[in-house]
């Protein structure tokens, strides 16, 4: 249960963007209604890709609002954004986290999650959780983690429909395997197309997933961000948003 962004730009990236979405550990949506005391203090994490190349990954087990860190990385992957070459993109993921019941805290457990298939890195980050998936320290994955592996194994490539695809296999292997989920939302990219899936059974409310283009770059979040148009995705559908900033939609279920 967590919040997520994405940024794909051609052009410096804003940090009041990072800012405000930092501010969503403290003030976002909670299940249930208002925020608690609990919030979405259980981790952050931000990654950066530029001209393609993985350059940022940092994950601390503390709220993003109250972190300084959070800060420092923010200003460096602002900086680092500027010198994004003609024609090509950078893309983040940011993800400030409300561990699921039964999952455990740490920085190892903090979204986006890396993993490297074929030479290629991926960014992932999930909120949502699985009903009867019971974390051991054996495995050493939490629900989010075995969602995206399933969703890499169910990957043939890079493109929108390939990653809808993706999502509609994993989305019926994981409503067989687990007596069902509260959201398989996700955003996953691979440096060079950024995709989000919105997949929801209750509380749409709180599953909620916003895209919208502003200047040179389009973001998406769980919650509009100030400055930013806001486009609701619909439940059970993936964006893809490409190096050109052409918006793709595809129903999956």
């Amino acid at each position: 249960m967590c919040r997520l962004l994405g940024i794909l730009g051609g052009e410096a990236l804003r940090k009041e963007w990072l800012d405000a979405f930092a501010d969503l550990a403290v003030t976002g949506n909670a299940p249930g209604g208002p925020p608690d005391g609990r919030g979405h203090a259980d981790g952050w994490g931000l990654v950066l890709f530029r001209n393609g190349v993985l350059l940022e990954s940092v994950h601390e087990a503390r709220s993003a609002a109250k972190d300084p860190q959070y800060a420092r990385v923010a200003r460096k992957i602002v900086g680092a954004s500027a010198a994004v070459a003609p024609g090509k993109s950078c893309v983040v993921l940011g993800h400030v986290r409300r561990a699921s019941p039964g999952m455990p805290v740490g920085r190892g457990f903090c979204h986006p999650f890396v993993e490297v298939r074929d030479g290629q890195a991926w960014a992932f980050a999930h909120n949502g959780g699985l009903d009867g998936y019971a974390y051991t320290e054996e495995e050493g994955l939490i629900d989010s983690q075995v969602v995206l592996r399933r969703v890499l194994s169910n990957l043939d490539g890079p493109s929108g429909d390939e990653v809808a695809e993706a999502a509609r296999r994993t989305e019926a292997q994981l409503r067989e395997e687990f007596p069902g989920y509260t959201a398989l939302n996700f955003l996953l990219t691979d440096g060079v197309r950024l995709h989000a899936f919105r997949r929801c059974l209750r509380d749409e409310a709180y599953y909620t997933l916003y895209h919208g283009r502003v200047g040179r770059a389009v973001v998406v979040c769980s919650q509009p961000l100030p400055g930013t148009t806001a486009t609701a995705m619909e439940n059970g559908t993936v964006v893809t948003v490409g190096p050109n900033l052409a918006v793709q939609v595809t129903r999956v279920a």
